[in-house]
């Protein structure tokens, strides 16, 4: 009994996995070769254990984290902010061209992949937001254990969000951004700040010392650019990725393309399947 348990543990071990098509006489079996029967995935379990969503372009198809592998003109560019902001708002108005009136508080990561020309120049984004993040990560090895898969620490440039509405919330982005700069060499890595929700901004709020002092702040100390908008109307949705390409391109002190071939801009929607570039 023994030699026939150990026989049939070796027949199992040795041989290949067999699996099967259903045809119309019957199955058919299929053996895999043994080289291939212990193969794992790993981009899959990356993707997996970080509970990512991807769009490449504005589509819902997945897709992979680095792929297609970064390119010159490759942007990354991360989305902060307090909860509710309207940070996803932003995003999925400038991508889809579409808002939701039901919050729904981001609870993992969602990567986008839009295109962009501007003077004459072709960017391929990576647009990431993510949920709230009590604070950002000063070293590697803490944005290892506490934020995996987020990227914070080598984003292209950083968008910072806060509710006009709620200036309660830029207290939280003055905090991150604090934090980023004690946390990375800032020189060369553009950092916008945008006030949403410009439709519910009061004319008592707007006229008041705090608001002036949140500008002035932002535009005179920090003197990094400052786009206020409103992603319900899309206004100024666009404004804010102007301005942040604008920062990049000063930044890389590049000359315009010129192979690139004038186009008109082309909205992005879930269920288009054609390629998309934004003009802005």
């Amino acid at each position: 009994r023994e030699l026939a348990r150990r026989d049939l543990r070796e027949s199992f071990c040795e041989s290949p996995i067999t699996i099967g098509t259903k045809t119309a006489s019957g199955w058919r079996r299929r053996s895999l070769p043994p080289h291939k029967q212990y193969q794992l995935d790993l981009d899959y379990l990356e993707r997996r254990g970080g509970n990512t969503i991807t769009y490449e372009g504005a589509e819902g198809g997945s897709k992979e984290e680095d792929s297609p592998a970064d390119t010159l003109d490759r942007v990354k560019v991360v989305f902060l902010g307090a909860p509710g902001v309207g940070k996803t708002s932003i995003i999925r108005q400038f991508v889809w061209s579409e808002f939701s009136e039901e919050y729904r508080p981001t609870e993992r990561r969602e990567t986008f992949y839009p295109s962009v020309v501007l003077a004459n120049r072709l960017y391929e984004l990576k647009i990431t937001d993510l949920p709230t993040i009590p604070y950002f990560p000063v070293s590697s090895h803490l944005e290892w254990t506490d934020f995996r898969y987020y990227g914070l620490r080598s984003a292209t440039a950083y968008v910072l969000v806060f509710d006009l509405s709620n200036q309660d919330t830029f207290q939280h982005i003055r905090t991150l951004r604090d934090q980023i700069y004690e946390a990375r060499d800032m020189r060369g890595v553009p950092l916008l700040v945008v006030g949403n929700k410009q439709d519910e901004l009061s004319q008592a709020v707007a006229s008041g010392t705090r608001y002036r002092d949140i500008v002035n702040l932002v535009r005179k100390h920090w003197r990094c650019g400052y786009v206020e908008c409103s992603a319900r109307f899309n206004c100024r949705v666009v404004q804010v990725f102007r301005e942040l390409m604008k920062s990049i391109q000063a930044i890389e002190g590049r000359p315009a393309s010129p192979s690139l071939a004038p186009s008109q801009p082309m909205r992005s929607h879930p269920h288009d399947t054609s390629e998309k570039c934004i003009l802005l």
